[in-house]
């Protein structure tokens, strides 16, 4: 069996880059870090009603929906490119029997070329909907720890 060569941006995505946007990645880091450090200090048996105690649960909620949020996203691209991949070798095979000085246009071919496109279009708009629901929890959670950050001092 064939398989379709893979593109650029499914290369990325396999090797873990620019599926969540263009944002440097090492201030995102350094933001999760800080999430995570200050989630850690969170005690685990009493319930502490003071306020930084309130802001490091948010801290811990918002950074879990950030970890759901790209394993649900990871999940549909590698959905896609399972259908990418196997639209493809569908392509190949079908290529593979028509001759090679045949100039016609085969509707079956055209249609799988379709469907490519289409599915490349769905991965950019998948793309494009992480990255706004990715900033809306990284704002969120950077006011949260700039405002646990106020309350320590």
């Amino acid at each position: 069996m064939l398989l379709i060569s893979r593109s650029n941006s499914v290369e990325m995505f396999l090797m873990g880059e620019s599926c969540y946007g263009s944002m440097r990645r090492s201030f995102k880091k350094t933001l999760e870090d800080k999430a995570n450090e200050l989630v850690a200090k969170l005690p685990r048996q009493a319930w502490d009603v003071s306020i930084p105690a309130t802001l490091r649960r948010e801290i811990a909620l918002t950074v879990e929906q950030i970890e759901q949020l790209r394993n649900q996203y990871d999940r549909q691209f590698r959905k896609l490119l399972n259908i990418e991949c196997y639209v493809g070798t569908e392509l190949r095979q079908l290529r593979a029997g028509i001759p090679l000085y045949t100039h016609a246009h085969f509707p079956e071919t055209e249609k799988l070329h379709k469907r490519l496109f289409d599915i490349e279009k769905q991965r950019r708009d998948l793309s494009l909907r992480l990255d706004e629901k990715n900033r809306g929890l990284e704002s969120k959670l950077l006011t949260l720890i700039n405002q646990h950050d106020q309350l320590e001092f």
